[in-house]
């Protein structure tokens, strides 16, 4: 077995362990704060909402693309938000969704690689698309740009009142950030406003540490190993690694979204001598039988197409022996992983 494997195996078996030990906080944290929240986010592994946020993984629910360029037009993505926001409504909650872009504030090209380092570019299309969604979902779905610093994973609410963020929440107690966020979004409801804190102070926790220890240019910079292709990949990026760029299958734009992603793997590996790469899918799925079936077929499927496409875009890195492949489905109560294929 390939180290890079037997490294995402190690963070599997670590990771879910935590998942199952954490059900009692997520349940602990639903009972008070009862919003669905999600996030659409850039496959960039830097960008990590449990993370930044200080909050059990399983609270937000990813959805990621590269540089986020989600669109309404994507039928499998609006498809997946229209059933997470319905199962909401039949809870009787309200769903919120953060549409985030990233950059970084020391150096624009260790920004967001998606959008060709075009942070302007890349909130205008946040900012599109957040409309496109308040449209399609009603007063059910409160739709907010969020920018993310990746040098201190600063998080920062875009409102029509003003920004907050982390930053500028450190040392306030819940109400005064209650009441930052209010004036920024007055037209958010109370239940929203009040499950928003979460996030915000966990933020304001987390960029506190970068006070007295900031991050390293190596570690601003990208530096991944992994293409993950598929959905259920959040265990996979832990503390402030940057080991894998995260692709949503729901891309009918696939094949562009990974030659990016390879490209990136191209360039890290030019820097690191005798290092490998991996090609990584994983399907989750919840039921044995047919569910379970149908996950091992797509997560194969998907892996023989994005090997082709990066055979295709770079034969060179294919040919080179470093470049590997690893197929998996995942059982979605636990975020085990099962290897289904490797090479």
């Amino acid at each position: 077995m390939k180290k890079i494997h037997e490294r995402i195996l190690e963070i599997n078996e670590k990771q879910s362990s935590a998942y199952v030990n954490d059900e009692s906080a997520r349940q602990r944290h639903w009972a008070k704060h009862t919003t669905f929240f999600a996030c659409i986010k850039c496959m960039d592994g830097r960008v990590h909402f449990p993370n930044m946020t200080l909050t059990p993984i399983g609270i937000v629910k990813p959805f990621r693309a590269i540089g986020g360029k989600f669109d309404v037009f994507w039928p499998s993505f609006l498809g997946r938000m229209r059933h997470w926001v319905e199962a909401a409504i039949h809870q009787g909650s309200r769903s919120c969704v953060f549409v985030s872009y990233h950059y970084s504030g020391s150096d624009p090209h260790l920004g967001c690689a998606g959008w060709k380092y075009d942070t302007a570019a890349a909130r205008a299309h946040a900012e599109k698309l957040r409309d496109d969604l308040r449209f399609v979902f009603g007063e059910q779905l409160t739709a907010i740009v969020a920018g993310i610093e990746t040098d201190c994973d600063v998080l920062t609410l875009h409102g029509p009142g003003g920004d907050v963020s982390g930053a500028s929440l450190k040392g306030k107690s819940e109400e005064e950030m209650r009441m930052e966020i209010k004036k920024c979004f007055p037209m958010v409801t109370d239940d929203v406003l009040r499950d928003l804190v979460p996030f915000m102070k966990g933020n304001a926790s987390h960029v506190s540490g970068f006070d007295t220890c900031a991050r390293t240019s190596a570690e601003k910079d990208h530096d991944e190993r992994i293409v993950a292709v598929g959905q259920g990949f959040d265990w996979l990026v832990t503390g402030n690694s940057n080991l894998a760029l995260i692709i949503n299958d729901s891309d009918p734009n696939l094949q562009e979204s990974v030659k990016v992603a390879a490209s990136l793997i191209v360039k890290n590996l030019a820097r690191a001598m005798n290092d490998e790469a991996t090609l990584f899918t994983n399907v989750p799925y919840t039921e044995p039988g047919l569910d379970y079936r149908q996950a091992i077929a797509r997560t194969k499927s998907l892996n023989a197409f994005i090997k082709k496409v990066v055979g295709d875009a770079y034969p060179e890195l294919s040919a080179s022996g470093c470049l590997h492949t690893l197929a998996t489905v995942m059982f979605e109560p636990s975020k085990k992983i099962e290897v289904v294929g490797e090479e």
